[in-house]
């Protein structure tokens, strides 16, 4: 089973419509949630009228800032982080465009949506904080702090890297922001009963979400369940508590019903998390044979108007030397306020930031050295004999074999044939631009996974994990991992996640853990329940339990033809007649401690074709290889490289969140923020390498977000190589490239 492309166990449910989704569920009595937003992105409140929206028809109550000023959510203030408190309404100020002002709870969305407009604010506009240079040295956005420098960090000599003699490349790489944009928004239903919190949400990590629940409100944590159906998409936007998912909770508490709030697309993209929102400075250091003598990297992150997950940002500079060895590394890494979107986590959460900046350093040392790309990466590759690495970065790197991975991909891609193709089409005129670039990620971050298998009286099992997925086959993987431990088919097993009320403790799904460790945690119970198993059969056919195997529904006395069935063997456990020894029953949980973090590695090659006349990009081929160690399920590990190469590229060519010199979103509609379609990407070429780790007992890496962390440089590299600059930004838009174009005529 482990390996086989094993068709998802979810579709049947999804593609029929019977999956259930939070959006599906409305409980008897509930009222709908709906939010007043600020037209501006900096100004402050000097009034707000809500007579004519408080008697508007089904309203039952509308909330301003001073209704939730004493009402605390996550997370607490840090003075000595520089972290401001948050409020789920805007109390003086509101500090970005679409900021909550006032909420309406109402029997109807629509009624009320309506009392929204009988809302009247007096605003008085405020100087806007867009520009990360500008706000460095502006007044401080948020009262009692000495600047917007939230935090400010660094490791390494620079200046001892400033004053090294060497090939020298120096440059600017902007990582702009991006939205998540999952198919289904956030959504939210609170309830409250007897003196218990329910709260339905489209959530990543529900017993984070309890955990900071419980801290808000005061209460035990077994006063709080929360519950996740069927998740339409996240890729991290769906990880922490909303201000809109806390006024649910608080207009449910105050009115003794059911709350529901559901996001709107154009509030999605005005509001969540953004993704990326830095400007990397690199200085690259190299002798004449292209050897990397030193690298230095100074990171500017425009945080936006409040706190989501600051210590994610660390992972950039951590990750900053990528697949190369690298001894001598400075950086220096600064969080800034602005009046725009919090920062957010986005697939990739550092790791795309930290490859996109030193993969395009070293085309940028490739063409100051006019060395083929890939011969630039060779000469500094981590070699196989130096793992495990430990990076001058920080991290110690488990295992990998950068430079056969390379080799596998320019033989898949043809690459020697591919710049004989080249240069005779520029012959011919044509614009055309091959790109490579190399990764490594981290993944891992939460030490342990955790996960309960259960052995019912007839045989069935249900798989209770603690990870939970929106949409990348966790039924079907976790099923797979028990299926060949115990050698059961499929259609026994039921997997179940997203109940903290049955579900084992966990931190959810972030940062591709949820095959290494939870995966890891559910064969290790399942290997308990085999174990167990096989007492329970030898002690029944008067064997031994090591000649006994699971398989095909079996339990068989090695080398003969002695079977019993695994339903009996279920039955036997719950009759209490086991061996000796063991306690009636047939289930394990398990807490695994992983060995570590793992890293996932891999190349990526574009190839694309510009158009001179107009600017325009066609992205002619997209070649992977990846490593992700051992792959349970090859279909599944596919549709994620291909969701993440999907967006990957559309970051490099079409995705950017724009404000307006006034600071107003540009990009609140999907007219204005371009998405990737299937009619814009060629057909993705997938291969792979396999190199186990020692990290978890399934050899398993993280493969969730490597195709959103090397299709983005490989892109860019080549529609650099086509032009033949090295100060090219994403997204790579037609006009950026036709005013290149010129400027190189010129």
């Amino acid at each position: 089973m482990l390996g086989a492309p094993v068709q998802r166990a979810e579709d049947p449910a999804l593609i029929t419509g019977t999956a259930t989704f939070t959006e599906d569920l409305t409980p008897a009595g509930t009222l709908y949630l709906a939010i007043l937003r600020s037209p501006l992105p900096h100004a402050r409140i000097n009034s707000i009228d809500t007579t004519l929206a408080m008697s508007s028809p089904g309203v039952w109550a509308v909330y301003t800032g001073a209704d939730v000023a004493d009402f605390v959510i996550p997370p607490a203030p840090n003075p000595k982080r520089n972290i401001p408190r948050r409020f789920a309404l805007a109390q003086d100020r509101v500090l970005m465009p679409g900021d909550p002002v006032a909420a309406v709870v109402a029997d109807s969305l629509a009624e009320a949506i309506d009392a929204l407009e009988q809302i009247d604010v007096d605003y008085q506009p405020l100087d806007i904080l867009g520009d990360l240079d500008e706000a460095l040295v502006a007044p401080p956005l948020h009262e009692g702090q000495e600047s917007n420098v939230a935090y400010d960090r660094a490791k390494g000599d620079w200046e001892a890297i400033s004053a090294m003699d060497g090939v020298v490349v120096e440059g600017v790489v902007e990582h702009p922001r991006v939205a998540p944009a999952p198919m289904e928004g956030r959504l939210a239903i609170a309830q409250w009963a007897d003196g218990v919190l329910t709260l339905r949400i489209t959530t990543q990590a529900p017993h984070l979400i309890a955990e900071e629940l419980a801290r808000c409100l005061d209460l035990p944590n077994s006063s709080i369940r929360v519950i996740t159906g069927f998740v339409g998409g996240s890729f991290g936007s769906k990880f922490d508590l909303a201000e809109e998912e806390m006024l649910t909770v608080f207009g449910s508490r105050q009115l003794g019903r059911p709350v529901k709030w559901v996001e709107g697309r154009r509030e999605h993209l005005l509001t969540v998390g953004h993704g990326r929102s830095m400007r990397a400075r690199y200085r690259l250091v190299a002798d004449e044979e292209g050897r990397i003598k030193a690298y230095a990297a100074d990171w500017l992150v425009d945080l936006g108007c409040r706190h989501r997950y600051l210590s994610f940002n660390t992972i950039t500079p951590r990750m900053g030397t990528g697949t190369y060895d690298i001894a001598s590394y400075a950086w220096r890494l600064r969080g800034v306020w602005t009046n725009r979107n919090p920062r957010g986590i986005y697939r990739g959460a550092g790791r795309p930031e930290a490859t996109l900046t030193i993969e395009r350093a070293m085309d940028h040392l490739a063409a100051e050295l006019n060395l083929d790309p890939a011969e630039i990466r060779r000469r500094n590759f981590i070699s196989p004999d130096q793992f495990p690495y430990q990076s001058v970065a920080g991290y110690t790197y488990d295992s990998g074999n950068y430079g056969f991975n390379l080799e596998a991909l320019l033989e898949a891609a043809g690459y020697a044939e591919l710049r004989k193709e080249q240069a005779e089409a520029r012959a011919e005129g044509r614009v055309i631009g091959i790109g490579i670039a190399s990764y490594v990620e981290v993944c891992g971050f939460e030490d342990w996974g955790a996960a309960r298998v259960v052995v019912a009286p007839d045989g069935s099992v249900t798989v209770l994990v603690e990870t939970l997925d929106q949409g990348q086959g966790h039924r079907t993987a976790f099923a797979q991992i028990v299926s060949a431990r115990l050698g059961i088919p499929m259609n026994m097993i039921r997997v179940e996640q997203g109940d903290t009320s049955t579900s084992p403790y966990g931190w959810g799904t972030s940062g591709s853990r949820s095959l290494a460790q939870t995966g890891s945690a559910t064969q290790t119970a399942a290997d308990g329940v085999a174990e167990k198993a096989k007492r329970i059969a030898a002690h029944r056919l008067e064997a031994s339990p090591g000649d006994i195997d699971l398989a095909n529904g079996l339990a068989t006395v090695r080398g003969t033809d002695v079977t019993i069935s695994w339903k009996e063997i279920a039955s036997i456990a719950y009759t209490g007649e086991v061996p000796p020894g063991d306690e009636p029953g047939l289930e394990e949980e398990v807490r695994l401690r992983s060995q570590g973090h793992n890293f996932p590695f891999g190349a990526h090659l574009a190839v694309v074709e510009v158009d001179p006349e107009t600017g325009s990009v066609r992205l002619e081929r997209m070649v992977a290889v990846d490593d992700a160690g051992v792959i349970v399920n090859p279909m599944l590990a596919d549709g994620q490289r291909h969701g993440g190469l999907a967006q990957g590229v559309g970051q490099a060519l079409w995705e950017g969140v724009r404000y307006d010199e006034s600071g107003n979103l540009t990009t609140a509609t999907f007219v204005d923020y371009l998405l990737p379609a299937a009619t814009g990407l060629p057909f993705f070429e997938l291969l792979e390498t396999e190199t186990p780790t020692a990290t978890n007992p399934l050899g398993a890496k993280g493969i969730g977000e490597a195709g959103a962390i090397g299709s983005t440089p490989a892109v860019v590299n080549a529609v650099c190589d086509a032009l033949g600059c090295q100060d090219l930004q994403v997204p790579l838009t037609p006009e950026q490239i036709w005013r290149a174009i010129r400027s190189n005529r010129e």
